[in-house]
């Protein structure tokens, strides 16, 4: 598992979390940044640390492109607010979405094998329309956030939190910071 810019990975999380007297303390902690960051709007310069992202570069033959690992307690913290809001994410999205929140542990995976299946079939044509615009960051950040706060209310203020002005992210090659 990658970790992100600290160098912490999930081994090291659930050490930390699981094998001392103030772990306890620790995970109490860290339920109070989740239960704040999903009801108060709080300064982006306060979540800086929080946000920060270790760049891998990635081939692409015409160019190189970075991917960003987060760090791993923002994913912690992620993941236990869909376990508390997942059913409003539901309610939300509707069948649209295919994700662990909705029940469906590898749904990218679930959808490409039920397309293999039917695409087999000698009585079936398929057609799969692949929706990649974010996939270059192309969507209107600010819409999709606006929208949200009509579309799930719950999901709303810790993803303007998390993704609402993000130019003071820090970004990370090599242990160097970028930005």
């Amino acid at each position: 598992m990658l970790a992100g810019s600290s160098g912490l990975d999930a081994i090291a999380w659930r050490h930390l979390c699981c094998s001392f007297q103030s772990s306890f303390d620790l995970c109490a902690a860290l339920a109070s940044i989740a239960k704040r960051i999903c009801t108060t709007f709080i300064d982006t310069k306060c979540l800086s640390a929080f946000v920060t992202c270790r760049l891998i570069p990635l081939d692409k033959c015409l160019g190189v492109r970075p991917i960003g690992v987060g760090e791993k307690i923002r994913r912690i913290v992620g993941k236990a607010i869909l376990v508390t809001i997942g059913e409003n994410i539901i309610d939300a999205a509707g069948p649209f979405q295919l994700h662990e929140c909705m029940g469906q542990q590898v749904g990218c995976e679930a959808a490409v094998h039920a397309m293999n299946s039917l695409y087999d079939s000698q009585t079936t044509e398929v057609v799969l329309l692949v929706n990649a615009n974010n996939a270059f960051n192309s969507l209107n950040r600010e819409t999709a956030l606006r929208n949200i706060e009509h579309l799930c209310p719950s999901l709303s203020v810790v993803l303007i939190n998390t993704y609402h002005d993000r130019k003071d992210i820090g970004l990370f090659v090599d242990g160097a910071m970028l930005l």
